[in-house]
C-alpha cells in the first residue's frame, strides 16, 4: 500500500533538515567533554541559556555518539511537539495542500495562506517605497523581509535564550515605532504560514506581533548583509592570507578560507565564531552569505570526450577539504582540530 505525506509536513521536514548542519555546529559548539569520578566520560552541552544537557558513557567516542543522538532526539522532538500542539493549523494547511493539487489548479501557483498583521505605518510606508524601487508588489516584499526574518530568528533560537532574542527582535522594531498602526495582509506559503503560527504560540506571541518583529527583524538583517558581503568579498584573492592569519592560521590553510568565503567549503565550529569576530557579523548571516555564494557559483563550460561533468550539489565538509590537500601529518591535525 502506497503511503500519501502531507505536503506541508514534508515541507517542514525539508526545512528542519536543512537547518541541521548549522543548527548542530551552533550547539555543540559549547560541549565539553569531561572524565567522571565513577571512570565514565561526559559529554555536556548547552540547547539555551537556562537548558543545559549531559550524557555520559565508557568511552570519549561513544559518549559522542550519544550526544549526537541525544541532540538529534531534542530537535526533532521539538518539531514534534509544535505539530501536536497546533492540529487545528496543520489541518488548515492540509486543507489548501489538497485543494492545490486538484486537478483545477494542478497547473497553478501553490495557494498561500494570509496572515494579518499591525504594521507601523513608518514601517509598511518603508516596504512600499522599496516595493517601488524594486519595480514589484507590497505583498512580495513584505513576504520576503517576514521570510528572512524569520529563518534567522529559528536559527537562532537553537542555541540562545529567547529573552536575548525577543530583548533583539524589540529593539529592531523600536525603529519603527508609530503612533499609528495599519492592518496588512501577509502572504506566506502553507509551510511558513504553519511554522510561524506554532512558534507564535510557543513563545506565547500573537501572530501579529511575531510577523512584525520577524518583518523588521528581516529589514535589520538585510542592511547587515550588502556591507557584509562587500566585507567578504574583500577578503577574496590575495587577501586570504592575510585572512588566514587574523584567523590564527598557518599559510597552508589559504585554500580552505578562499573555499569557505567561496561557500564551497563549511566552514568548522571553532573558526565560524572568529570569522564572524573579524567580520563584524552574526554567525548566522554570515553562513547565508556563504550559503548564497555558493548557489550564485558559475557553472564552468566542459569539454569532455568521455563521461558527464560532476557538480557538487553541497558544499564540502571541512575534513574531507583538509585531507584533499595533501597536507603534513602536524598541519592537518591541527586543521582537523577546529571541528567539522
Amino acid at each position: 500500500m502506497q503511503t500519501t505525506f502531507n505536503p506541508v509536513d514534508l515541507a517542514q521536514a525539508q526545512a528542519l533538515l536543512s537547518r541541521l548542519p548549522v543548527t548542530f555546529s551552533n550547539i555543540l559548539r559549547t560541549a565539553q567533554l569531561t572524565a567522571t569520578p565513577e571512570g565514565q566520560i561526559s559529554v555536556s552541552y548547552e540547547m539555551q541559556s537556562s537548558l543545559k544537557r549531559e550524557v555520559t558513557a565508557p568511552s570519549p567516542i561513544e559518549a559522542i555518539r550519544q550526544a549526537l543522538f541525544d541532540l538529534a532526539t531534542c530537535v526533532t522532538t521539538s518539531a514534534q511537539q509544535h505539530e501536536a500542539v497546533h492540529v487545528s493549523s496543520y489541518a488548515a494547511g492540509t486543507e489548501l495542500a489538497t485543494e492545490a493539487s486538484s486537478p483545477e489548479r494542478a497547473l497553478s501557483k501553490a495557494k498561500q495562506q494570509t496572515l494579518g498583521t499591525s504594521l507601523p505605518s513608518r514601517l509598511k510606508e518603508h516596504l512600499s517605497e522599496l516595493a517601488t524601487a524594486e519595480a514589484t508588489s507590497f505583498a512580495d516584499v513584505c513576504r520576503r523581509f517576514v521570510v528572512f526574518g524569520f529563518e534567522d530568528f529559528v536559527a537562532r533560537s537553537l542555541y540562545a535564550s529567547p529573552s536575548s532574542l525577543f530583548a533583539a527582535l524589540t529593539n529592531e522594531l523600536h525603529e519603527w515605532d508609530d503612533n499609528n498602526t495599519e492592518q496588512v495582509m501577509v502572504r506566506l506559503d502553507p509551510g511558513h504560514a504553519v511554522r510561524l503560527r506554532s512558534t507564535a504560540k510557543e513563545y506565547e506571541k500573537s501572530v501579529s506581533e511575531l510577523t512584525v518583529m520577524c518583518a523588521a527583524h528581516g529589514i535589520a538583517m538585510q542592511r547587515l548583509l550588502e556591507p557584509l558581503e562587500f566585507r567578504v568579498s574583500n577578503c577574496k584573492g590575495a587577501a586570504v592570507r592575510s585572512l588566514a592569519s587574523k584567523l590564527g592560521l598557518q599559510p597552508v590553510a589559504a585554500p580552505l578560507v578562499s573555499g569557505i568565503l567561496a561557500g564551497s567549503i563549511r566552514a568548522p565550529r571553532k573558526l565560524l565564531p572568529k570569522l564572524a569576530l573579524i567580520l563584524e557579523a552574526p554567525e548566522s548571516l554570515l553562513s547565508t552569505v556563504f550559503r548564497g555564494s555558493f548557489d550564485r557559483r558559475l557553472v564552468p563550460a566542459f569539454k569532455a570526450e568521455a563521461g558527464k561533468p560532476v557538480l557538487p550539489i553541497a558544499p564540502a565538509t571541512w575534513a574531507t577539504a583538509v585531507k584533499a590537500l595533501d597536507l603534513s601529518p602536524e598541519d592537518a591535525k591541527a586543521l582537523l582540530e577546529l571541528g567539522v
